[in-house]
């Protein structure tokens, strides 16, 4: 019942979208709702919402965001598919015509252009309550936010665009990365006072204000604002009512065991639903046909799990062959999938708060937080007498364990720490070249937008 309201909501979003931009999509005059109409009262506005959530899970390929950045780092490579897609990211000669990450740049862009329609209609309504206007405002915020962020990790300098006026924004010329994160946190900012502390729904699958604070911190960390980062990160880890660690056991293949990735778990921020078919849980499991971890052997991401680590179980499976993706079980019942996709947990934020507070001088506080992971997996405190650089390190090695296969974390943070250049020319000497840093622009939208520049390696 829950995915077919997810599917109505989406076909009634889709109808508002076609009314302001044809290129979207073309829709029969009878099924078209007027942009009053749509925001006519808090519930009618509130079904486009969560139809820009369905057109986000649909759109952006829950498999492959968080793949992508595992096949161009060091955490995966192409399973026995052997697909050429999958090669060419893998070996990091990715291709501006024929890629599928053009599909990461016109997908988000959809979103974003959902999410601008939603903002413009509240803004004009008529009939929704202040505290309606506010909910639905802040959840579209807060999803231009997100959009903009993976499209700037991704992509670098991208153009920002902030409103539905199609005529006018077509042929923006790329905004610097500097200038996107002013509006990512501008946005950010503003969903934080609008929204409240409870999720609107069930199954922690749209944002609230602590959906809110985790990408804040994330993207304090990423622009060096470390203070800002470790309160925000702190705000939610002081949250106890409402988010805690999961629970971690087992030791081998046989007895691992964890409920991390339950869509009921407290670690869990934010998450998407899952639809069976779809979803990590139904395409990096089984035979590695899509990735695998490795083949069999060793490889840097299985030689970075210490002696008696936990997460070597739960996270990577060793099957006859090679090594598979472990940490997204396929667990049915009843036609449902148990597990979510998660996007938002708890660990990260110990994660950031570590870093931030390093950076902060504030040695103690930070070793405790890299601890409190490493206890969860298992393993024993850090060595006393821990210094800036060396604690750094720690958290690097623990974001590396502890997040992997996570919607590109680790492709992200290389480049993020500079560290890219040193760990591909290690992991991958035949292909890797310091331009694949970021993806190529799509040459279909240079094409479209003459003021589009491409990303040096890709011309």
């Amino acid at each position: 019942m829950k995915n077919l309201i997810y599917r109505i909501a989406f076909l009634l979003m889709l109808t508002v979208v076609s009314t302001s931009c044809k290129k979207i999509l073309e829709v029969k005059p009878e099924f078209i709702r007027t942009t009053e109409q749509v925001y006519a009262n808090d519930k009618s506005a509130d079904s486009v919402v969560v139809g820009m959530y369905a057109q986000w899970a649909s759109n952006s390929n829950l498999f492959d965001i968080p793949v992508a950045g595992g096949l161009s780092s060091d955490e995966l490579k192409p399973g026995a598919s052997l697909d050429d897609d999958f090669l060419n990211r893998y070996n990091n000669r990715l291709d501006p015509v024929n890629s599928s990450t053009k599909i990461y740049w016109s997908d988000y862009y959809s979103v974003i252009y959902t999410a601008n329609s939603i903002i413009e209609g509240v803004a004009t309504s008529k009939g929704m309550t202040t505290s309606g206007k506010q909910k639905a405002t802040g959840e579209a915020l807060f999803m231009r936010a997100f959009c903009y962020f993976y499209l700037v990790n991704f992509f670098g300098d991208v153009p920002l665009v902030t409103s539905t006026a199609y005529k006018e924004t077509k042929n923006f010329p790329r905004t610097p990365v500097a200038k996107v994160y002013a509006q990512i946190l501008e946005d950010l900012l503003k969903a934080e006072s609008y929204l409240g502390d409870q999720y609107p729904t069930a199954g922690r699958v749209r944002a609230n204000k602590w959906v809110v604070k985790a990408l804040l911190s994330r993207v304090y960390l990423y622009t060096g604002d470390w203070k800002n980062a470790s309160l925000k990160a702190s705000e939610i880890i002081e949250n106890r009512t409402q988010y805690s660690l999961g629970v971690m056991e087992g030791t081998s293949a046989d007895d691992a065991e964890m409920d991390i990735f339950h869509s009921d778990n407290k670690e869990s921020i934010f998450q998407m639903w899952n639809e069976i078919g779809y979803g990590l849980a139904g395409q990096t499991l089984g035979d590695g046909a899509y990735v695998a971890v490795a083949d069999e052997g060793s490889n840097s991401l299985i030689d970075a799990f210490e002696d008696g680590d936990k997460r070597r179980w739960n996270y990577i499976n060793e099957e006859t062959g090679g090594y598979r993706i472990y940490k997204y079980r396929l667990d049915v019942e009843n036609s449902e999938y148990k597990e979510y996709t998660v996007v938002f947990r708890l660990a990260e934020q110990y994660l950031i708060r570590a870093e931030a507070l390093a950076k902060l001088g504030q040695l103690d506080a930070a070793v405790q937080d890299v601890n409190t992971i490493r206890n969860r997996a298992g393993l024993e405190n850090l060595d006393d007498g821990q210094t800036e650089s060396s604690i750094l390190d720690a958290v690097e090695q623990e974001r590396r364990v502890e997040l992997c296969f996570e919607w590109s974390d680790r492709w992200f943070n290389l480049r993020r720490l500079g560290h890219l250049d040193q760990v591909m020319s290690e992991n991958k000497p035949t292909y890797w070249k310091s331009t694949a840093a970021l993806y190529p622009v799509p040459r279909v939208e240079i094409q479209n937008n003459p003021k589009l520049t491409q990303n040096p390696g890709y011309n």
